[in-house]
């Protein structure tokens, strides 16, 4: 089983992490978890073809984690995609009804032109709460409820050789999620509350976020940090459940990638990685698979 970081940023746009969004393999079957901004672009990136994917998993539903959800619907069907399962809390099913609601003329067309309605019209919700449970091939996959500031689920996935990943959403920490994530070969964790790094080197083209350029304020931070974990915090969790390998995600801008490591393997011994957007680990035994991409994680800053 593998997984591959789509997207490891945040709300605030970034051009060098697209919003939340990983994909999970068995080869036998894709699922997608989350589809923030620009996840159809990375998938591509990353070799994988939108239209294989008719299972799609909501943590939950905040801009950055469901706003590509649209372009992802309509890319994939007509890529060929003829069946799509759309797992989540509620919410989930409003986000559908607004894909048939805003895009109904260009759907309507798309079908004039020859594309049949078969994967868009009949768009399956599958409700999710604490302690769903689903065996879809040779997966098996969990849920369980984590503490953000909206109804947020951690998923765990079991692979067809025992192997298990779980993905903890956005959350504070919880000493739930570590007992969920109990003997995980690999932990992916919210680390949003980072140190920040240097600054960019500028190009004199884009933007630059001078906000992200300072720590947040301090009631800022205290605020985000009711939903959010630090690097620590999550090597902490990491270690109470036991996990062999723990990565890090959703990053600000400009964050510190050394001092992120290094916060989190005060807390934690085992192996710890910095997510870039094209990340894909080797669940069973926390290997990077396209160990090329390594130097790019510098610049995923």
């Amino acid at each position: 089983m593998e997984v591959t970081l789509l997207g490891t940023g945040s709300p605030a746009p970034n051009l060098n992490r697209a919003g939340t969004a990983l994909t999970v393999s068995t080869g036998e079957k894709t699922f997608l978890v989350d589809c923030g901004p620009r996840t159809v672009y990375e998938l591509l990136r990353n070799g994988i073809d939108p239209g294989s994917i008719s299972e799609l998993l909501f943590t939950h539903h905040h801009v950055d984690h469901n706003a590509a959800f649209p372009h992802f619907a309509i890319s994939s069907w007509t890529a060929g995609r003829e069946s799509l399962r759309v797992y989540g809390p509620d919410g989930t099913d409003d986000l559908i009804e607004a894909l048939y609601n805003v895009y109904e003329e260009d759907l309507a067309y798309r079908q004039q032109v020859g594309y049949d309605a078969t994967g868009i019209e009949d768009i399956e919700w599958i409700p999710v709460e604490d302690g769903s449970r689903f065996e879809r091939g040779d997966v098996e996959i969990e849920a369980s409820s984590v503490e953000h500031s909206i109804e947020t689920y951690a998923y765990r996935f079991e692979g067809p050789n025992g192997e298990r990943l779980v993905f903890s959403g956005d959350t504070r920490k919880s000493e739930d999620l570590a007992a969920f994530a109990a003997g995980a070969d690999v932990l992916v964790h919210d680390a949003h509350m980072s140190p920040v790094g240097d600054p960019p080197t500028p190009s004199g083209d884009e933007l630059v976020w001078d906000r992200y350029l300072t720590p947040y304020p301090e009631e800022m931070a205290k605020n985000l940090q009711n939903t959010h974990c630090t690097p620590r915090q999550a090597g902490e969790v990491a270690s109470n459940a036991g996990v062999d390998t723990l990565v890090l995600t959703h990053f600000p801008p400009y964050r510190d990638t050394d001092g992120i490591r290094a916060a989190a393997a005060e807390a934690f011994d085992g192996t710890v990685i910095v997510a870039y957007d094209g990340l894909t680990i080797d669940v069973s035994n926390g290997s990077l698979t396209n160990e090329s991409q390594r130097a790019t994680a510098q610049e995923q800053l």
